[in-house]
């Protein structure tokens, strides 16, 4: 059986666009574009942007003691250093009550605590995923100040 060519260019636009509706309902992958442009994202580390920042949970929802905890077991772990961290870790725990919290206390165990009814467990990250997360906690630390 043969096929014309109009025939069978119909059938690769229209596989062409299903591919195309079903990346978009992907997280983080969206058209050819935004794919392209979240493995740019990648390179930088910065921000919540790109597919590795895609793949993390969104820290605006921890509670300031679980902030703390997070950030204190990421500057004990070296997975962020320098005077920012540090700073930013001593003024959260010097917030009334924030130390004494549970969520404190998760954090230091490298529980991120989101909301969600699973915590994020940091040991579970593999790679730059910690150290990216850990910067994502730094960023709403300063934030919280």
């Amino acid at each position: 059986m043969r096929y014309s060519n109009g025939l069978f260019a119909g059938l690769v636009a229209a596989a062409l666009v299903a591919s195309s509706a079903h990346a978009q309902s992907i997280p983080g992958v969206g058209s050819a574009g935004n794919a392209m442009s979240g493995m740019s994202g990648m390179s930088g580390m910065t921000g919540g942007t790109g597919i590795m920042g895609s793949m993390l949970p969104n820290v605006s929802s921890a509670s300031t003691g679980n902030v703390a905890g997070v950030l204190s077991y990421c500057v004990q772990n070296n997975y962020l250093s320098g005077s920012s961290a540090t700073s930013a870790l001593s003024s959260l725990t010097g917030k009334q009550d924030v130390t004494s919290s549970s969520d404190y206390a998760a954090g230091q165990q490298g529980q991120l605590l989101t909301g969600g009814s699973n915590p994020l467990s940091l040991s579970s990250l593999k790679g730059q995923m910690k150290q990216k997360l850990c910067s994502m906690i730094l960023n709403r630390a300063q934030n919280l100040l």
